[in-house]
């Protein structure tokens, strides 16, 4: 069986076949280096939370869209009109509990687990912007605010955190940063 490719240019074979070449090896070049930009970490890392210099384990999770951030004693109030937020920050893995007064960002709706038996299938979290110290770099990140002491991780790194911290991860290992 003869299969019959039409001709796409006109002149000369040897031309036809460095174009098509060309544009076919051009469709597999990736448009960005961004990948190549990215370090690659273990799901579990180590963070210093500033200012009070903190140091806490977080989980890199490329499940999870949003940073989460183990805190207690959650209170709302305004304060000259604006959303604010009072917290502890608490944890079992956390040696010291800190006391917060934030702006709230905004009021996130995160999902529900499904082992969760809630009738509403969003819990609204407060959000604020919190410094932390990753791989010899401070960044401002957003985190919603949970209890999360049933959890081995104080804080979790979502999708959004993960990509502002240029960070791929690797689920098979951990604490690749010393």
């Amino acid at each position: 069986m003869i299969i019959k490719i039409p001709k796409l240019f006109k002149g000369n074979n040897y031309v036809d076949i460095v174009v098509l070449a060309s544009v076919f090896l051009l469709g597999l070049t990736p448009l960005t280096t961004s990948a190549k930009e990215k370090s690659v970490y273990g799901y579990l890392e180590p963070v210093v939370l500033y200012p009070d210099k903190i140091p806490l384990i977080a989980k890199l999770d490329t499940g999870a869209v949003t940073a989460s951030l183990s805190a207690t004693d959650i209170h709302l109030y305004k304060k000259n009109g604006k959303r604010y937020v009072k917290f502890k920050v608490s944890h079992p893995k956390i040696e010291k509990t800190l006391k917060y007064d934030l702006p709230v960002v905004r009021i996130a709706k995160i999902k529900n687990r499904a082992s969760e038996e809630k009738s509403e299938s969003y819990d609204p979290r407060p959000v604020v912007k919190m410094p932390i110290y990753f791989d010899g770099r401070l960044y401002d990140i957003a985190v919603n605010l949970i209890d999360r002491t049933h959890f081995t991780a104080p804080m979790l790194l979502g999708r959004k955190a993960l990509d502002k911290l240029n960070a791929v991860v690797d689920g098979t290992t951990k604490y690749t940063i010393q």
